[in-house]
């Protein structure tokens, strides 16, 4: 007997010929772990393929036995008539299989039968996840088998001894079934405990042929890639534990996406992240930017990333919707959006209380032509033929760009307009309007803590177990980089870099840190601010306010 157990993470190393194993049967009076009793206990205790120990009693059900039950196994009222109830064999049922690790086929079965009665008797539950033979084989000599039931299994290993519906003998079938399984593992790269656990808990397709491209990674956090024959870089991804995460798509994904994946690995590479997980996920931001891995769904999403543009060099400047932004070139810009949906939204919003021309015709100071429906519907100043001068108007986009700034007003007319439509059961339209806003206060909120994020220089923070974290003008300054080698992120910041900064924008509005230094003083304004909270509120609810909807 072993005096501790063998501790059974997926991370753990120990070799499958180190490994003590119990394998278990058992027979009963049903299916159902609470309705029906235990009729027989036979287990087998093995490591390295040679068995230590059998274990074998019937026991007293205390209630009587189905006939087609005793049809089956051959055991009857008769037979467990003198034998020991539950609560007499698990005690040396639970000496004997004491720190192995439980097998059964179809374990769940057998597994849950146990846990049940020793939860009734107050007794610790087994320890799990429990090995389960029938699932090991789907991996491993699945489909050169028609089926993996045991009496199948037992005819294709050639076990000496043969299933026969009683606990000992279909344990001892089972063990060396199990015997059989490893064998042929150990040939597909399952090699090692985790290795075992993994295997018979994964889905889909194995690529065990492959699995031994995880063994250079550590056990570690950090950033892994996925590595094609001609080099490029297929996926990119990030984990707390890089072998294991890697391995958990060898052993076998569902996904068809994965399958097409594993298919054109050549060679897995992995990061290991000092920084903890916002460097991780600032790591796996850029690498994704610079390889544009076919199988990340964000490796090319940033190219859909849009802006709102305002150029107050022109004439009668107007809202555009662009998809790059402009540096050092006077224009004011509000974005990255997710795309240009999003960013025609948040035009429409500040086009509902600023009429600022929506016509796409450029224009000079003195270019006149027929005016539209807008013009009619007074929804647009009409520079078009002379209705406001170009002064007049300079006004009305100096009252957009202080409402960006100061927005409270802004938001609340729109909120006003809202409320109205909804009063008037005009519902889809305040709907509309809403949607509106939702935008645009989400493209506000992001902006304001940009503003202060990509604006504060060199900042130096404390986080969690007292790490220190640099930034320069809002990028991450990872373990081991040379000062001024991180390229600090500019403003308005770039589509390219958006998801980098949304890392880093998230992750600290979700974790508490300290401010040790920065170039320039953290601020952010305050008028607006409540609204745009309240307003992002309603938007993730994708409802009316309840005032509004009465």
């Amino acid at each position: 007997m072993l005096s501790s157990p063998v501790q059974t993470t997926l991370a753990e190393a120990v070799p499958l010929r180190d490994v003590p194993f119990v394998v278990v049967d058992l027979e009963t009076t049903g299916g159902s772990p609470r309705d029906s009793s235990i009729t027989e206990i036979g287990a087998v205790l093995v490591t390295g393929g040679e068995r230590l120990g059998t274990f074998q009693t019937l026991v007293n059900p205390e209630e009587p036995i189905p006939a087609f039950i005793s049809h089956l196994t051959g055991i009857d009222d008769f037979l467990v008539r003198e034998e020991p109830p539950i609560e007499a064999v698990l005690p040396a049922f639970l000496e004997f299989a004491r720190g192995a690790v439980f097998v059964a086929h179809n374990a769940r079965f057998d597994f849950s039968f146990l846990n049940e009665n020793l939860g009734r008797l107050d007794y610790p539950a087994l320890e799990g996840p429990p090995v389960c033979t029938a699932k090991l084989a789907r991996r491993v000599v699945w489909p050169e088998v028609p089926n993996v039931r045991l009496q199948t299994l037992a005819r294709y290993f050639r076990t000496r001894v043969k299933p026969t519906h009683r606990a000992l003998d279909d344990a001892m079938a089972c063990a060396e079934v199990l015997d059989g399984l490893l064998e042929l593992g150990g040939r597909l790269g399952i090699l090692t405990l985790g290795d075992l656990r993994e295997a018979v808990r994964a889905r889909g397709r194995p690529h065990f042929g492959k699995i031994r491209l995880a063994d250079p990674l550590p056990h570690a956090a950090g950033v892994y890639r996925f590595v094609g024959q001609d080099e490029r870089v297929l996926y990119v991804g990030k984990a707390r534990d890089l072998r294991a995460r890697v391995k958990s798509y060898l052993y076998g994904d569902g996904r068809k996406k994965i399958e097409n994946l594993l298919g054109e690995v050549r060679r897995v590479e992995g990061d290991v992240t000092p920084g903890g997980e916002l460097e991780a996920l600032v790591l796996e931001a850029r690498l994704i930017r610079r390889h544009e891995p076919k199988y990340n769904r964000r490796g090319k999403t940033w190219r859909r990333f849009a802006y709102l543009k305002l150029d107050p060099s022109e004439a009668y400047p107007r809202l555009k919707v662009v998809h790059r932004a402009g540096h050092g070139d006077g224009c004011t810009y509000l974005g990255p959006f997710s795309g240009g949906g999003a960013a025609r939204l948040a035009k429409e919003a500040l086009e509902d209380v600023v009429p600022l021309r929506s016509c796409t015709r450029a224009m000079g100071a003195r270019t006149r032509f027929a005016p539209c429906v807008l013009a009619d519907m007074g929804r647009c100043p009409a520079p078009c033929d002379g209705r406001i001068d170009p002064e007049r108007y300079g006004e009305l986009v100096r009252d957009l760009l202080s409402s960006l700034e100061s927005p409270d007003g802004l938001l609340g007319a729109l909120e006003a307009k809202m409320w109205r439509l909804a009063d008037a059961e005009r519902f889809e339209e305040a709907a509309s309007v809403r949607d509106r806003l939702g935008a645009l206060a989400a493209a506000l909120h992001r902006a304001r803590r940009d503003a202060w994020l990509l604006g504060a220089g060199r900042l130096e923070i404390v986080v969690e177990g007292d790490r220190l974290l640099g930034f320069d003008g809002g990028a991450l300054a990872r373990a081991g980089d040379a000062p001024g080698e991180t390229e600090p992120i500019p403003i308005p910041c770039p589509r390219e870099r958006a998801d980098e900064l949304s890392a880093v924008r998230s992750w600290l509005a979700k974790n508490p840190v300290r401010v040790l230094a920065c170039d320039v003083p953290l601020a952010e304004p305050v008028d607006g601010g409540a609204r745009i909270a309240k307003i992002l509120r309603w938007a993730k609810d994708q409802e009316l306010p309840r005032a509004a909807r009465r």
